[in-house]
């Protein structure tokens, strides 16, 4: 965190509204995304305290606050939400601070696998606007354009493959079409289930679920398990054990689910490069050296399974 922040107007103005000063502000573990401390309060417990490192990010806190609102509901453990807002154009969020237990958690990906399957149960009536995709809120039809859009994007002038995001659109077609077959449920996913948004409560207490701002709606529980896919076979940041153990918990450890994870990794691939180019140039270079990538070694993948 920049030491500039703990002394801007907004930053102080921000913990006067929860009775806390800036003198008592530590900085926690956590993502890139986020800016993430701790701040002691003198008459009341300690909370935590986000803002966004990337200063384009849009505001995800309403959408976190209103998920982990309901995933409590449906018995997920949570760090419950005691504010969000926008000072100064600066979007932030506060809630409740959990005091890690000192023993680690047992099995991890399989409690995330379970965390999967439940966070797909959260009911969307109440959901906010912005949690939906451009397709809109019918989430089986937004399913369906959003995999027309993609494939219909896919020609042999489509300046994706061009700029060697991949070399030719008839295998990419390939690898996504039986997608369009797939019978599949809808509803939320958390969008960063990992490890390190859980915290230990002790061996005989669920772990505490946290960090609910990449939360969308989609295939559940596949949406949360091709991000896995993608840590275990296209970046290798998880073991293949890591993996298995989250997918039998979701549910999801046969072949034929573990190809149809592949498919939903390459389309999410094309995708977030595609959206790149048009809304975040800045990102472009970056994601079509990561698309590129990704979808040679999930060809491996596929070729292995």
């Amino acid at each position: 965190m920049s030491n500039e922040a703990v002394g801007e107007p907004w930053f102080r103005a921000v913990l006067g509204v929860v009775g806390a000063t800036t003198q008592h502000v530590a900085p926690l573990a956590g993502g890139s995304v986020n800016h993430t401390l701790r701040v002691e309060r003198v008459d009341a417990s300690p909370i935590v305290l986000r803002f966004p490192v990337d200063p384009l990010r849009e505001d995800e806190f309403p959408v976190e606050a209103w998920a982990m609102a309901e995933a409590a509901q449906v018995g997920i453990p949570v760090a419950a939400p005691v504010l969000h807002g926008v000072e100064a154009g600066i979007p932030f969020a506060i809630s409740e601070y959990i005091e890690p237990d000192p023993r680690p958690i047992e099995q991890p990906w399989a409690w995330l696998g379970r965390y999967a399957v439940a966070v797909g149960t959260i009911p969307l009536d109440r959901a906010p606007v912005s949690l939906y995709s451009r397709f809109g809120p019918d989430l089986r039809q937004a399913w369906a354009a959003h995999l027309d859009y993609n494939l219909a994007a896919l020609v042999e002038d489509d300046p994706l493959r061009r700029d060697g995001a991949y070399a030719s659109a008839a295998d990419v077609r390939a690898l996504l079409e039986p997608l369009t077959r797939e019978e599949v449920e809808f509803g939320l996913a958390h969008g960063d289930l990992a490890p390190r948004n859980l915290i230990s409560r002790g061996p005989d207490e669920p772990p505490v679920l946290i960090d609910w701002g990449a939360a969308e709606t989609g295939p559940t529980p596949w949406t949360d398990a091709r991000r896995v896919f993608r840590w275990a076979f296209v970046d290798g940041s998880i073991t293949g054990q890591e993996y298995d153990e989250f997918v039998a918990s979701a549910g999801l450890g046969s072949d034929a689910a573990r190809r149809t994870l592949a498919a939903m990794t390459a389309l999410h691939l094309v995708d977030v490069t595609r959206w790149a180019r048009y809304r975040r140039p800045d990102l472009y270079d970056e994601y079509l050296s990561q698309c590129r990538a990704g979808l040679g070694r999930i060809r491996e993948e596929v070729g292995r399974a």
